[in-house]
């Protein structure tokens, strides 16, 4: 990481008028909620599917909502709720020849981005302007937050500031008094104009939070992800995580045992994962239990849908896991100060189901853990169930990952009902075992926006 002071006055720029307002600049994917789109003359209209975004356009989002957009250099953004995005300014001529440009101007809330052509030439050529700094990146998967000192903030862990988050690539934070680079897993902040930015020493929990751009075959039609419903759902102390709507049903202690679930409501199926929350057999038939399993690990599920979770009666199958080995507080300290990093992949445990109890397999689950960073930097998980197969991935804070909140997976379903693939999100949890973080165990719930579910645990081992 570099810091270096530059005396420069920020000017927040225009687009300009008349002509210049008309040129497309990107398409909307797919939105989700109340979504606006805003023109120069202050004229709205509901964002939908299809809908050109020309230079001059605000995407307005509201609590809960969210839209995806493709610009035409091929960079895909995702607005996420309570938020605002300006196209301030786009210039891409099919090719890149040195002219091309992409400003956004952000006014409040956040977008993630995946770059295309622009981004990954000159970073002078892609700008991002806040209300008191701005943001380049060069060739990056990055997301940007703006929180003003008045309006809704990202919870708790967020104060009034500009924020820049790098999942792979180079980013920066500039203002007045001076500019920082950011690098992977980093996150850059700033409260002020008249401030120099500052890397801060961990992840803020709303990044965690943040919905992760959706790939779509280019030969195939998008799926409108309306269907998935998404709300804001409280959790905990006030922060709040984007999820399907379905049965809620409070995250849990934090201190296990993991569990994985199924419920439903409404005539869909709805999936779910949790560390620590309340269990009730009420008699279901136990199976697929396994114990004293390498570090302690044990699992079983129940059957039947007759067991409870948070008091809610299951659909399906539950899943629990748990380890009498979990690595402590003390010794996830010394990795951290090693800087170690572990990959885990998937050895054992009870099959995957879906809303109905049905049976099937995992493909593959991959985990990694950046313990120097205290970071998942990738959760992937393949299983099948059935005719359908689940594909998803996330990332987040090992503790978020391994407390109350768990981090969000986001994906699509092959085969469910309602589409060829359809769109899917969940939430996963984990647990880290063995004195030298030697395995891990992990659940996770997916819902579809066809209404159906996956839900599994699992046990895992360090390569």
């Amino acid at each position: 990481m570099r810091k270096s002071l530059v005396m420069l006055g920020l000017v927040v720029g225009t687009a300009g008028a008349g002509s210049a307002y008309s040129q497309t600049a990107g398409v909307v994917q797919f939105v989700a909620g109340d979504v606006k789109l805003v023109r120069p003359d202050g004229a709205e209209r509901m964002a939908r599917k299809g809908v050109p975004v020309s230079v001059g356009d605000t995407l307005a989002t509201a609590n809960g909502a969210l839209a995806q957009l493709k610009m035409g250099d091929g960079a895909i953004v995702v607005v996420q709720p309570e938020s605002r995005l300006t196209v301030a300014e786009f210039h891409y001529a099919g090719r890149e020849d040195g002219m091309e440009k992409v400003r956004y101007r952000l006014e409040r809330g956040g977008f993630r981005a995946v770059t295309g052509a622009i981004g990954r030439t000159h970073k002078n050529s892609y700008m991002i302007e806040t209300p008191i700094a701005h943001m380049g990146v060069r060739g990056t998967d990055h997301e940007s937050y703006y929180f003003p000192a008045t309006g809704p903030v990202g919870g708790e862990d967020a104060k009034p500031g500009a924020y820049n988050k790098v999942n792979t690539g180079i980013t920066f934070i500039r203002t007045g008094a001076g500019e920082v680079e950011i690098q992977p897993n980093q996150v850059g902040y700033v409260a002020s104009a008249g401030e120099v930015p500052q890397i801060l020493p961990t992840v803020p929990g709303f990044f965690n939070r943040s919905i992760a751009p959706r790939a779509r075959p280019a030969t195939r039609p998008v799926p409108a992800v309306a269907k998935l419903d998404h709300v804001e759902q409280p959790v905990d102390n006030g922060v709040r995580l984007v999820r399907t709507r379905g049965p809620r049903v409070t995250p849990g202690s934090g201190n296990g045992p993991l569990a994985g679930w199924t419920l439903a409501s409404g005539g869909a199926s709805f999936g779910g994962s949790g560390n620590g929350v309340a269990l009730e057999d009420n008699g279901a038939l136990k199976t697929n239990e396994v114990t004293n399993a390498p570090f302690g690990v044990n699992w079983f599920t129940w059957e039947g849908g007759v067991a409870t979770v948070d008091g809610q009666a299951t659909s399906g199958t539950t899943h629990v896991i748990d380890s009498s080995m979990k690595t402590s507080a003390s010794e996830l300290t010394a990795l951290t100060n090693q800087g170690v990093i572990g990959s885990y992949s998937y050895v054992s445990g009870p099959a995957p189901t879906n809303g109905t109890g049905m049976s099937g397999t995992i493909n593959s689950l991959d985990v990694t853990a950046n313990f120097g960073t205290q970071m998942i930097t990738s959760y992937a998980l393949d299983a099948t169930v059935d005719t359908t197969n689940w594909t998803a991935s996330g990332s987040g804070s090992i503790s978020a990952f391994t407390g109350r909140t768990g981090i969000l997976l986001s994906g699509s379903c092959a085969g469910c009902t309602g589409a060829p693939s359809s769109p899917a999100s969940g939430t996963a949890h984990g647990t880290i075992v063995g004195s030298q973080a030697d395995g891990m165990i992990t659940t996770f719930g997916m819902s579809s926006g066809g209404g159906q579910s996956l839900s599994g645990a699992a046990y895992l081992e360090k390569k």
